[in-house]
């Protein structure tokens, strides 16, 4: 079993990345962790390429994900202002190829049947709204089965407690 983590923290060593370094304990199999500050991932242009060609016309990180030989993705995010990341928030804008290719050309692009699973750490309000809406259209894309009640790992109230602090993290972890 191969699980393809999309990091989408700032922080190496935060919240986020405690709770990813829980699950990949759990998890068996390899794992690639694709860190989407480092990888510099650019957001759709609306070049259209895509309404007339099969695909995305940049070439970049986005070839990774686009390889679909994983058999979980794993999405793990800080949340920022109810919502994931920018670096997450690019990567999403890119999976329009796969709706324009099937509007524009009548190609429908199917990705291997998947495990999804949500990582999202946050302080503030812990409104996590926007975020889950967000990963729940990545997972219908990527063609990902995420259920809420036993996939999606959450620490909401960071800036009081830490990730390596909070108590049930371990019980969401148990349900995996």
């Amino acid at each position: 079993m191969k699980t393809l983590i999309l990091n989408g923290s700032p922080h190496k060593n935060g919240d986020t990345a405690y709770m990813v370094s829980k699950i990949k304990e759990k998890l068996d199999g390899e794992f690639e962790e694709i860190y989407l500050y480092d990888e510099n991932i650019k957001p759709c242009i609306d070049c259209r390429y895509c309404w007339k060609q099969e695909g995305c016309s940049i070439k970049d990180g986005m070839e990774k994900i686009y390889k679909d030989n994983y058999d979980v993705l794993i999405l793990a995010s800080p949340v920022y202002m109810y919502n994931m990341t920018p670096p997450m928030f690019n990567m999403v804008t890119r999976l329009n190829w796969i709706w324009s290719n099937q509007y524009f050309l009548n190609k429908e692009i199917v990705f291997k049947k998947k495990r999804g699973i949500l990582v999202l750490a946050g302080g503030g309000s812990g409104e996590p709204r926007h975020a889950l809406d967000m990963a729940k259209l990545v997972f219908k894309f990527l063609n990902a089965d995420f259920d809420m009640e036993k996939d999606y790992i959450y620490s909401l109230h960071t800036n009081e407690i830490p990730a390596k602090e909070d108590k049930q993290i371990e019980e969401m972890i148990k349900k995996l």
